[in-house]
């Protein structure tokens, strides 16, 4: 291990000693009890940390590129989605079937598959919980119409209780799919309990009452069923080609048992909730057989020839975490993140190209699924060649958002552990000389010690929170640089040149940007509130 004394020398008055046994703050402040009107009076007068996010840093282009985009991305959705979307109109697509891309060939995906289209549509619900658009209500509720006839078609997976409900992908027309594939997956039930689960609450916030709504629970029950009694059966991946057990899987499966705990008791389904409760702890200890100490890194497959580095360890974090298991903030998701995009930043000669430097940091670079990738989009000439996707740039975008407004809503400030010290140290200015503890130093070492913090409020917290911030719009930076001047996303972009390639506007790459950028909305929220506190000293 790198010894933080070769890295920073040793005194500020505004950096926490961390008890390296105890694994806490010595004199720990809240951040509502701090009144030092000088430290922060200091503070504005030796730094622009506290100056506004979008004012420090924000050029024009990309300010109103994030507001088109967003828009763009939202229509893309709207295109791929049965039966009168502009892409699938007048193709015998069933009313609320969500299209993965209108590709036909090369490759072929004009398909539902059960994750795309749970992910895609608990956007449009999230749409319909703050706008309350008719319209959009509407096609979530031709889908959920389309759950209803899924659940009962019988398929090469099974039957309702027979296993059916892990079939991954239908005709879109509602017939099942009966070709050879990578089945059961067992992520999509799970998935589109979420989904369901927050249709329901976002009903609720909109006046509907609880009685109204059992034909929701009618269809959330079925898919909570199957997760409770197959979350520890092997099943195949997201990316559909290894089968075993997998975090991503498991992560979406904790959480919907977690929210079908809690919906099960609104409709006096006590036994079902004591149930899921006890299959959510199960999955909950499971879940950590997926941290490699050795590696230093989670790992999406258990028992794998891979590196088990993912993309969809971090999409595990989007749409499984919570705030006590793994969320996007979480050490060892970070971590993870961190070796990711070190292997990406070398793997792809277009890398060498896209170099948007974050205030002299890290740079971001295009992401690929997982570095022994080979599948290329359905070409055929360059058939053995992996490529960056526009999916896995923005879900390291999102990600790193998710960060921001947890450390920028956060009273306890920064604190950076052995497991996340590379992550974090080269947001930290050179010229910082902060008060540290070299846990290497000792016998006691471990990837979890805590080995350096700082105050909420600190020069060096604020900078860390800005130079991140800045960090993730690299990546969102990097999706414009590749999609169209439309705002077209296909599934990849070429690894050597950065044209796009493999599946045309793909639904997924859609949803992931249109998230992406409201997470950003987010954490700009939790920053300009972090601003507006300390303005006050």
């Amino acid at each position: 291990m790198r010894l933080l004394s070769a890295l920073l020398p040793a005194t500020c008055a505004f950096a926490l000693v961390i008890e390296p046994t105890a694994g806490h703050l010595r004199d720990s402040v809240a951040l509502s009890n701090i009144h030092r009107p000088s430290v922060f009076s200091w503070l504005r007068k030796q730094s622009s940390i506290l100056t506004s996010t979008e004012e420090g840093s924000e050029d024009a282009d990309f300010a109103a590129w994030l507001s088109t985009q967003s828009a763009l991305s939202f229509e893309g959705i709207l295109a791929n989605i049965g039966p009168d979307g502009a892409n699938v109109a007048g193709q015998n697509v069933k009313p609320g079937v969500v299209v993965a891309s209108p590709s036909r060939e090369h490759p072929n995906y004009f398909y539902h598959w059960v994750r795309d289209g749970a992910i895609t549509m608990r956007a449009l619900v999230d749409e319909y919980e703050m706008s309350g658009n008719t319209s959009v209500k509407a096609i979530i509720d031709a889908y959920v119409d389309n759950v209803r006839s899924t659940q009962w078609t019988s398929n090469p997976s099974g039957q309702v209780g027979r296993g059916g409900l892990g079939e991954p992908k239908f005709e879109v027309d509602g017939r099942a799919f009966v070709g050879t594939w990578g089945r059961p997956q067992r992520d999509g039930p799970a998935l589109r309990a979420i989904t369901l689960i927050s249709y329901m609450r976002a009903l609720q916030r909109r006046g509907a009452s609880i009685d109204s709504l059992h034909y929701l629970y009618d269809l959330i029950k079925p898919d909570l069923e199957y997760t409770s009694k197959f979350w520890a059966s092997p099943g195949f991946d997201l990316w559909e080609e290894q089968e075993g057990l997998h975090f991503f899987t498991a992560m979406v499966q904790y959480k919907a048992l977690l929210l079908g705990e809690q919906v099960s008791s609104d409709f006096s389904d006590q036994g079902a909730g004591r149930w899921y409760h006890i299959q959510a702890n199960g999955v909950k200890q499971f879940l950590l057989s997926f941290w490699d100490d050795e590696r230093g890194y989670l790992v999406e497959t258990l028992a794998t020839a891979r590196s088990g580095l993912d993309a969809a360890l971090l999409l595990g974090a989007i749409h499984g975490g919570s705030e006590t298991v793994f969320p996007m903030h979480s050490d060892m998701i970070i971590a993870s993140l961190q070796a990711l995009v070190a292997d990406m930043r070398v793997r792809y000669p277009v890398n060498e190209q896209d170099l948007y430097d974050s205030n002299d940091g890290p740079v971001a670079v295009g992401i690929g699924r997982y570095p022994e990738d080979v599948y290329s989009g359905g070409d055929l000439i360059n058939s053995e060649l992996g490529n960056p996707w526009f999916l896995c740039t923005a879900t390291v975008a999102h990600t790193l958002y998710g960060l921001v407004e947890s450390l920028a809503l956060s009273n306890t400030g920064l604190m950076i552990s052995n497991l996340t010290a590379d992550f974090y140290l080269p947001f930290l200015s050179r010229t910082i000389e902060p008060d540290y503890y070299d846990f290497s130093a000792t016998a006691a070492w471990s990837r979890s010690a805590t080995i350096l913090g700082f105050k909420p409020g600190s020069r060096e917290t604020e900078q860390v929170i800005s130079n991140i911030f800045h960090y993730a719009d690299g990546f969102l930076k990097i999706v414009r640089k590749h999609s169209d001047g439309e705002g077209n996303m296909s599934e990849q972009f070429d690894r050597q040149t950065g044209f796009m390639r493999g599946a045309r506007q793909l639904t997924w790459s859609f949803e992931s940007v249109l998230g992406a950028i409201k997470m950003r909305e987010r954490a700009v929220e939790a920053i300009e509130k972090r601003r507006a506190f300390y303005k006050r000293f």
